[in-house]
């Protein structure tokens, strides 16, 4: 279960002051030296000094795995985690996904997927060092104890770090015995993450902090109309003015535009302001969002191309006594980033290097070694901070362009995107259109249930068509409406692909961000029809899912359903499961001046073992607020295939003023951990929506909420 590998010494440790942080490669001094050091796994180095470096083969995006990872792998090791050091892993064979089998972050599946190998490493290195001193002192094996860092048998103690280096000859052990949970010191604990200070004082390196003599910087002009490419450029103008030294084209099956490359951002976007362009703009009318629309409407009805994702028969046919039918829609949406895209590259004719802020290492890997024809092993991919990941930096463009241009002009390019550039770029959470129908029998519990969804693949053409195309059916556009866990005897959902020619991508919660607001919004237009409670509603058709009740009945206490409200406020409740954990929200909501305003948000969630209950609050209260402006406001339209939306002035996000009050609570678990980033953003949707109703009476069929005006009962 635990690999042996090469002892060589690849990460040069730079301790930022007080940031606890170790970037860069070793260098050929380190690398003699690492014989001395303790390397039993690809994630561990403990040296003589007893500095114990972690290593984490996965983006550090604000999700907190800088500290939640190397948590795993030092309490396992019993380590002294005042001696921790953490540092990024390269772009390397053994740091592939387990479950992608490609280095890579994204699912929420960074302490989901390394629980259990990160613990095996850890109670390696843990076993070795014990075989040391029993080796050292001579006594049973049995008899050698750990506690944070430290040895000892009787009268016999010892350091980590004065083990080191007799445990660096020792073979490494294939079977390892892991810690009882109810021993953990660091699991389960608030621990201060370990880039905080990093990034507070300004040493934490992001993609777009990148410096080097004779860098140049790229931005792309790039076709106005979706799907346009350049017909003829003159870039005769940009050339003459300060600082710009190269305008060249770019091509690739998905894009083109021209680059203009100068020695700073200002001068290459002025030079690209210079730029004489003639696009081949493709006519295509139905590229409109009204048009879509339609379309879209048109294939819920007449059902053409559908697949079913899931049927279940009723052991008998029931005859309904009421019959519900709704449509629900959600628009395209961008991710926009905080750090808006870039990409350093260099190629030189035998190697080239990386720097970037990508959730993607391995795949760049590949994409950059068949660009410019070098093996994988000669092309160096650097990890940096990402300042917003959500998906979007699991794309390849802006990596594509950065090795493209520095190959072509033979030098370091950064390519830059800004807020617009990225906002046109198509990489899109799917717009989705969703026709529900229910039958309630005589007590008002659904019998049967039918979903139709209309919506694009996100997978095709992604390299994970295997492991997310399952029968012809894209995962993502059923998930979150095919798996619910309500108790329905019949039960259908069909998939209907809908493919307008508009590049789709993952978003933060992927299908379950529009799934969960159809479902959970349609639940409460049951729950009402058949006039009971919604919290009791859901509670009665829970019944079979404990798991998903404990979370439910915890976020309705918390928030007190049922209690007197202000005056002009109402609370919506909504459940979901996604990425291996389960989570509820409960939203007040009153209006101001026809539009909602969220003034309280409860959060409940079982995410089985928790690492660490700072950084698991942290990320749901952030994936609630990332759910929320996009309820609120998020959407991406369409006019004769220009997207209309620019930045935030028209693609707004949650202000500080408008933030409600958020409190997360936890259930207690022994299971595996769950995911955490993402599953705190499907819920919020449609328990705002159910409260607006609650408040109101008008249902809301389609999002953003932004679109409509409220009027209160």
């Amino acid at each position: 279960m635990t690999q042996t590998v090469d002892r060589r010494e690849f990460l040069k440790l730079v301790s930022l002051a007080g940031g606890g942080f170790a970037l860069g490669y070793f260098g050929a001094t380190e690398a003699a030296q690492a014989s001395t050091q303790l390397a039993p796994n690809p994630w561990i180095r403990l040296a003589p000094s007893g500095m114990v470096t972690l290593i984490v083969d996965k983006s550090e995006m604000g999700q907190g795995v800088m500290t939640a990872l190397p948590m795993i792998l030092a309490e396992e090791m019993d380590a002294d985690w005042s001696l921790v050091r953490v540092a990024f892993a390269p772009a390397e064979p053994e740091y592939a996904h387990p479950w992608y089998h490609t280095q890579a972050t994204g699912g929420s599946t960074s302490v989901r997927a390394m629980w259990q190998p990160l613990r095996r490493a850890g109670a390696t290195a843990r076993l070795m060092l014990r075989m040391a001193a029993a080796e050292a002192w001579k006594v049973p094996l049995e008899k050698v104890k750990t506690n944070k860092g430290i040895l000892s048998a009787g009268l016999h103690q010892a350091t980590y770090g004065a083990m080191a280096t007799a445990a660096a000859r020792l073979p490494v052990p294939q079977a390892v015995e892991l810690k009882d949970p109810k021993t953990f010191q660091l699991i389960g604990k608030p621990i201060p993450r370990l880039d905080s200070l990093a990034k507070a004082t300004g040493t934490a390196h992001f993609g777009m902090d990148m410096r080097m003599a004779g860098l140049l910087t790229a931005v792309v002009a790039r076709a106005p109309v979706v799907g346009g490419r350049v017909r003829h450029y003159d870039g005769s103008a940009a050339l003459k003015l300060p600082g710009v030294r190269f305008v060249l084209p770019v091509e690739t099956p998905t894009h083109s535009g021209v680059a203009v490359l100068a020695l700073n951002t200002w001068q290459a976007m002025k030079g690209r302001e210079a730029l004489v362009i003639e696009w081949d703009t493709p006519a295509n009318p139905t590229l409109d969002t009204a048009q879509l629309r339609r379309d879209m409407a048109q294939r819920a009805t007449t059902g053409e191309g559908a697949r079913t994702a899931v049927a279940r028969q009723a052991p008998e046919a029931v005859t309904p006594a009421k019959t519900l039918r709704s449509v629900y829609e959600v628009p395209y949406l961008a991710h926009a980033t905080m750090e808006p895209m870039n990409c350093t590259a260099w190629v030189k004719p035998d190697e080239a290097d990386i720097w970037v802020g990508t959730q993607a290492q391995g795949p760049n890997q590949a994409i950059a070694a068949k660009l410019t024809g070098l093996p994988p092993e000669k092309i160096r991919v650097h990890t940096q901070y990402l300042g917003g990941g959500f998906g979007r930096r699991f794309a390849p463009d802006f990596v594509i362009e950065a090795v493209s241009l520095s190959k072509a002009v033979q030098s370091p390019v950064k390519v830059v995107y800004t807020r617009e550039d990225d906002m046109h770029a198509a990489y899109y959470r799917p717009m989705a259109l969703c026709a529900l129908e229910a039958g309630l029998d005589g007590k008002g519990r659904p019998v049967l249930w039918r979903g139709t969804t209309v919506t694009d693949s996100i997978a095709e053409g992604t390299g994970f068509e295997a492991a997310i195309i399952k029968d012809g059916i894209d995962r993502t556009a059923v998930e979150g409406l095919a798996d619910i866990a309500y108790d329905i005897p019949q039960f259908q959902v069909d998939w209907v692909r809908f493919h307008p020619g508009i590049r789709v991508w993952f978003w933060r919660s992927v299908g379950h961000t529009q799934n969960a607001f159809f479902a959970e919004s349609f639940v409460d237009e049951l729950a009402h029809a058949a006039r009971q409670d919604p919290f009791q509603y859901r509670r009665d058709l829970l019944h079979k899912s404990p798991r998903h009740l404990a979370v439910l009945e915890l976020a309705a206490r918390e928030a007190q359903w049922g209690q007197p409200l202000p005056a002009g406020h109402a609370l919506g409740i909504a459940i979901v499961e996604s990425f291996g954990s389960v989570v509820a929200e409960v939203a007040e909501v009153s209006l101001q001046q026809g539009k909602p305003r969220v003034h309280r948000v409860v959060i409940a969630a079982d995410v089985g073992t928790v690492i660490n209950p700072d950084t698991v609050a942290a990320q749901m209260e952030g994936a609630m607020v990332f759910g929320l402006s996009a309820a609120l406001y998020g959407q991406i339209t369409l006019e004769d295939g220009r997207p209309r939306q620019s930045n935030f002035n028209d693609y707004p996000v949650v202000r500080l003023h408008e933030m409600p009050q958020v409190s997360v609570h936890l259930v207690p678990s022994g299971e595996a951990p769950g995911g955490v980033g993402e599953p705190g953003t499907p819920p919020i949707a449609p328990a705002v929506c159910n409260a607006l109703f609650a408040l109101t009476g008008q249902r809301v069929y389609r999002l953003p909420l932004s679109e409509h005006t409220f009027t209160g009962v």
